[in-house]
């Protein structure tokens, strides 16, 4: 799938060619500003991943062989049968494990049900997680349904997405649910598919309820050894014990200990403060966070800045671009501190070039922004941020000119070439990834006054909301582009 996603964007990136071949012209200067916008477009360092596609393999996942094997079991039920949907309900406390136990039991499955694999983060954990509409929306361009014609009512796309999947062998993961209701239209009817779901809730539908516990100590410490932390048996328990035996917390303390040349016993000790602090805020994600603040407190400021700005985001889709505008530097330097961050454990990489974050972690994030930066910082940060979502935005929206596409089409009296139809469908999927932190960047410039910013976004965006029928959107940006033009004095 690797692959696949390479050639996506090799195809995406000469489609760019074609495009701004097309609107450069014949005047002069036309060749001038096609070179322009592509040299731009190079410094931006976009690269937009597959939405739906199975995350890599957990490098160190370590021990739950018992687990692994009840649900390799039930999901195999896929190719016998049973007549009945075989779905996986992954549960358990925050840090525990559940995102990576479902995406190393799905690779284990992979080859049982190799026809396509489709997976989403519903980031059920924060204020706005995804709706079905727009998981669904998702699921059918992978599943081959043409972008230009898909619907945005609920009950047709199930309609068609129980369609597609019908006698399909297909695996699908819904990762991090909120609750029963946004998973259940996700649920195919045919039983030739299976589904796992992970959610911190137990949930209220047909299938195997699996809870994980927090690692045995002999798995707990053979993590520890995996990601390179050997220590005396007495200090490994010592140091399992303040972390909980959770992995998150276990493979943040062993990537800093690993990075950093202190004492282990100092560590631990400033583990076990950190925790004596948190038992009197009762907190929901003691075990972790006291992991979090320790591994924190030992980054380089540059480091630790970076972590806290990232809480500024709503949606941490993060890349080198949008992090070195947002530290106003270049990129090689972004991707240095991005590498550093990443081997302190408080950052994960992903094949596509880009980064996630622990949803815990973004929590952790956003604590230390509004500690560590003054209100002053936080807004030059947004503008800058708000600068880029802007400059991106304009480039991926000439890929989303339906009529410049229908008049071409028209025209030339063909359909559209291959690479341009993989252009607009990458710009869709990075507008649609982007949709909220693209919203937030459109108040933040307004907050800022900085009104042409807000009336470029605003354009930018119209083609995305009107593809989508995302109305409401759709109004309130122009409400904010008509008021900001009239700031501006501009009443054209």
């Amino acid at each position: 799938m690797i692959g696949d996603e390479t050639l996506a964007s090799a195809e995406a990136e000469d489609g760019l060619k074609y495009e701004l071949h097309f609107h450069r012209g014949t005047g002069s200067g036309g060749g001038d500003r096609h070179s322009e916008i592509c040299n731009c477009l190079q410094s931006l360092g976009l690269k937009t991943p597959l939405r739906h596609q199975l995350p890599a393999d957990i490098a160190n996942f370590t021990g739950r062989a018992a687990e692994l094997e009840r649900a390799i079991a039930i999901l195999r039920q896929a190719t016998q049968n049973t007549g009945k949907l075989p779905m996986l309900m992954v549960s358990g406390a925050a840090g525990v494990g559940k995102s990576a136990f479902a995406i190393h039991a799905a690779h284990q499955i992979q080859s049982s049900l190799p026809e396509l694999q489709l997976y989403v983060n519903l980031r059920g954990t924060e204020n706005q997680p995804l709706a079905p509409q727009e998981v669904l929306n998702g699921f059918l361009q992978t599943l081959g349904v043409n972008h230009r014609l898909a619907s945005t009512n609920l009950a047709e796309q199930l309609s068609l997405y129980q369609l597609m999947l019908a006698g399909r062998q297909v695996l699908i993961v819904l990762d991090n649910a909120r609750d029963a209701a946004q998973v259940q239209p996700l649920l195919p009817d045919s039983p030739t598919c299976a589904v796992i779901v992970t959610s911190r809730q137990r949930l209220e539908l047909a299938g195997t309820t699996l809870e994980l516990e927090p690692l045995p100590s002999a798995e707990a410490l053979e993590l520890l050894q995996k990601v390179g932390v050997v220590l005396p048996l007495a200090i490994a328990e010592q140091l399992i014990t303040l972390c909980g035996h959770l992995p998150l917390a276990l493979k943040i303390t062993g990537g800093t200990l690993h990075s950093k040349a202190q004492s282990f016993e100092s560590y631990t000790s400033k583990l076990a403060d950190e925790r004596q602090k948190l038992e009197q805020l009762k907190s929901s994600y003691l075990d972790v966070r006291a992991s979090f603040a320790v591994s924190y407190a030992q980054q380089e400021e540059a480091i630790a800045r970076l972590l806290r700005l990232i809480g500024l985001l709503v949606r941490p889709n993060l890349s080198a671009a949008i992090v070195s505008a947002m530290l106003d530097c270049d990129l090689k330097t972004a991707d240095k501190i991005l590498s550093k961050l990443v081997k302190s454990g408080l950052l994960e990489s992903t094949d596509s070039g880009c980064f996630r974050l622990h949803d815990l972690i973004r929590l952790f994030a956003k604590e230390q922004l509004a500690r560590g930066e003054s209100a002053e910082m936080r807004r030059i940060v947004r503008l800058r941020a708000s600068g880029w979502y802007c400059k991106t935005a304009e480039l991926l929206a000439l890929a989303l000119d339906s009529t410049r596409s229908l008049h071409l089409t028209s025209l030339e009296k063909q359909p559209l070439s291959p690479a341009e139809d993989a252009l607009f469908s990458l710009a869709l999927t990075w507008f649609e990834t982007e949709k909220l932190n693209l919203l937030a960047a459109l108040d933040w410039a307004a907050q800022a006054q900085s009104w042409e910013t807000v009336v470029r976004l605003a354009q930018s965006l119209a083609n995305f909301f009107d593809l989508r029928q995302d109305w409401k959107n759709w109004e309130q940006t122009h409400r904010l582009a008509l008021e900001a033009t009239r700031k501006l004095g501009d009443r054209t």
